[in-house]
């Protein structure tokens, strides 16, 4: 089976067809993590609300002061090149990926909380340079975060699933709610 582009080179160039959702990979809970504060659905929704808004910013500082100083961030899970370990990493890879985006809209829904990990979606649009000409074409990416928290404001760990779709396309109703 032919590799498929990485999802940083798909948000650079705007690749924008339809490509299947990464594998589910496996994620053990780090031994350290295990003595973390009870986390809440609001810490969760706070720090979703700061990662979209550094997003739609283009803020990397604001991004990694999110993370833990040795976070792993993974933007296509187990795909060595787009796992990102530390504050160093994870800044320039939110530099490089943001930097031809415009026009950055989020959405997210209610988290699922369990100890210091959580689920939560989100549903974002943007204008990305097209493949071919160059020219800005909307896009529609819907993700779903798989976090790990050292504490109820630093993530140690993030997981991307994500799917980019052609098009600014809405929500559909219900969407993000338990």
């Amino acid at each position: 089976m032919p590799a498929l582009p990485d999802r940083r080179t798909m948000l650079r160039v705007g690749l924008a067809t339809a490509v299947p959702a990464a594998v589910v990979a496996a994620t053990a809970v780090p031994a350290a993590a295990a003595h973390t504060p009870t986390l809440r659905e609001h810490d969760v929704t706070r720090w979703m609300a700061a990662y979209l808004k550094a997003w739609q910013t283009k803020d990397a500082d604001a991004v990694v002061r999110l993370f833990t100083p040795d976070a792993e961030y993974q933007s296509v899970p187990s795909v060595s090149d787009q796992m990102f370990h530390g504050s160093k990493e994870i800044h320039d890879y939110w530099v490089g990926v943001t930097a031809p985006q415009a026009g950055m809209s989020g959405l997210q829904g209610t988290p699922i909380v369990s100890g210091n990990r959580a689920a939560i979606e989100i549903w974002v649009t943007m204008q990305v340079p097209s493949d071919t000409d160059g020219t800005m074409g909307w896009v529609t990416l819907i993700e779903t975060n798989i976090l790990d928290f050292a504490t109820p404001t630093l993530c140690s760990r993030n997981i991307e699933y994500s799917r980019i779709m052609p098009g600014k396309i809405a929500p559909p109703p219900g969407w993000g709610r338990r």
